[in-house]
């Protein structure tokens, strides 16, 4: 899960910083905290949105940068050697300039920055490349955003029109093309994408009748496909993986859909809980939960060590490493952790709820 600017800020002033990464093996997890980006910069926290299969971990964080005094926000890579690198720009702007949301085995996010156009600044998908940035475009729309790219490359991500007829439309980005990906209403033009696994099945949300709100969705073969056709409610696909087994959101509950079949997950609720994410394992975390070898388990059950909560999820790796908010009680400090499985070869048994 992408975290967005407006949540970035509601976190921001709940935040109170200090100057480490800790490390620490808890016999199940191997748990690095993750700190600030700047050591002599207090407001330089990390957020993570995504980390790959190589415990890489994208995100963005508010950095002193030569380029812009106002210290905007800026997209960030952190691993464990090389530390923290800030990502680019397009343009400057005061208080946000990019943000990485995904990245992939090979190290190539993608995310969001700003743009100075004739009709003032706007946000556009982008690509972060070690040489620069890679400007998607937003075509006829006004604004729009990358939040996923798979091991293959092929990028999605949304555009906003409201021009009274299409209000968003998703996108597939490959070998140096767009190609929006419609909608099935055409009186409300309404599709998002929030993944793409890599054999190329793209996952969302999209309207399909008039008075409907927005479906979970995939989209395959050239069309929109309605997860739970019939249902009442709203939701989104948010999580796919090469299975093709998704799992999503809809209502108050979530959901996974799996051999043409929709039905709830049955998680645990949390206090904290944004969307489900699943592995290549079977492997699902939603809130402070996981699912593996057949059952939910609270991730706060095991030894985080040095007094720490995990609160929530946001996404987990094919190895099965978790990427998460924590919490430390004493002085009221979030920050944001990588979990590694200790033996991270060795995928635990899962089937799926």
């Amino acid at each position: 899960m992408a975290i967005n600017y407006r949540t970035y800020l509601l976190l921001l002033a709940a935040v109170l910083t200090v100057p480490f990464s800790a490390r620490a093996n808890t016999g199940q997890y191997t748990v690095t905290i993750l700190g600030r980006v700047q050591h002599n910069y207090p407001n330089s926290m990390f957020y993570a949105a995504c980390v790959n299969d190589n415990d890489v971990v994208a995100g963005s964080a508010t950095v002193r940068v030569p380029d812009n005094f106002t210290q905007p926000i800026r997209g960030v890579i952190w691993n464990s050697s090389t530390r923290y690198t800030i990502l680019g720009t397009i343009s400057e702007d005061n208080g946000f300039d990019s943000e990485a949301t995904w990245i992939n085995k090979s190290g190539t996010a993608v995310g969001t920055s700003i743009e100075n156009t004739s009709h003032g600044f706007v946000t556009v998908p982008v690509i972060f490349t070690p040489t620069g940035i890679i400007d998607l475009g937003v075509k006829n729309a006004g604004s729009g955003n990358a939040v996923c790219i798979n091991n293959n490359g092929q990028v999605v991500g949304n555009l906003d029109f409201n021009n009274g007829t299409i209000s968003a439309e998703a996108f597939l980005y490959q070998n140096g093309v767009m190609t929006l990906l419609g909608y099935p209403l055409p009186s409300l033009g309404y599709s998002q994408a929030t993944a793409i696994n890599n054999n190329g099945l793209i996952v969302g949300a999209a309207i399909f009748t008039t008075g409907q709100q927005a479906h979970p969705a995939s989209y395959t073969n050239g069309a929109w496909v309605d997860l739970p056709s019939g249902l009442t409610g709203s939701g989104e696909a948010t999580s796919v993986n090469d299975s093709g087994i998704i799992v999503g959101t809809w209502g108050a509950d979530y959901f996974i859909y799996q051999n043409g079949k929709f039905a709830k997950l049955n998680a645990p609720r949390s206090s904290l809980a944004g969307p489900p994410s699943i592995n290549n394992a079977g492997q699902i975390v939603v809130g402070n939960f996981i699912y593996q070898n057949g059952a939910w388990q609270d991730i706060n059950d095991l030894d985080l060590g040095d007094g720490w909560t995990f609160l929530e999820a946001f996404g987990i790796n094919n190895q099965g490493a978790i990427i998460g908010l924590m919490l430390r009680p004493e002085g009221n400090l979030e920050r944001y952790a990588l979990l590694t499985p200790v033996s991270s070869n060795t995928q635990p048994p899962s089937g799926t709820p």
